[in-house]
This record gives C-alpha cells, structure tokens and sequence, in this order.
C-alpha cells in the first residue's frame, strides 16, 4: 500500500541515520524501517508463509504468532460448551 508519511524532523534524521547504519537505501530503505519499527511496536511478524494451505481434500489454517496457545484441557473445555 502506498501512502504519504509527515514525519517530525527528529524521526526523520533518525531514519536517516538507521539507513546509513544498515548500509545505505538498498539495504535499509525508509519503507523497511518504517515496517520493521511498526512490527517492532506493534507486535506483528513479518511471515513469508501463508496461512492457509490448500491442500487438495483438506484446508489448513495456521495460528497466528500471537494466537494463545490450545491445550487439551482447554479445548476439552470449549467442546463440552
């Protein structure tokens, strides 16, 4: 998605300095630094994997990172609701 970012000028100077530190605009483009400290602030992963595999005769719906974890005794719980 594209949009437009006003940065204060103190955020922006720091973004510029972190693109320098990663190695100038091909290795620390203000796009990646902006998604990574979003992910970072946010809590949100960067996946390369989708989350739902179609495999034919069934359908697999990956947890997401942040999805609590189901135990036996929890599930037990829900199926007996």
């Amino acid at each position: 998605m594209k949009t437009t970012l006003d940065l204060p000028a103190d955020v922006a100077q720091t973004l510029r300095l972190e693109s320098v530190r990663r190695g100038g605009r091909k290795a620390g483009s203000l796009t990646s630094l902006v998604a990574d400290a979003v992910r970072r602030t946010y809590g949100t992963a960067a996946t390369g994997k989708t989350r739902v595999d179609l495999t034919p005769g069934r359908v697999v719906i990956r947890a997401g990172a942040d999805a609590p974890k189901l135990t036996p005794a929890l599930l037990k719980g829900v199926l007996h609701d």
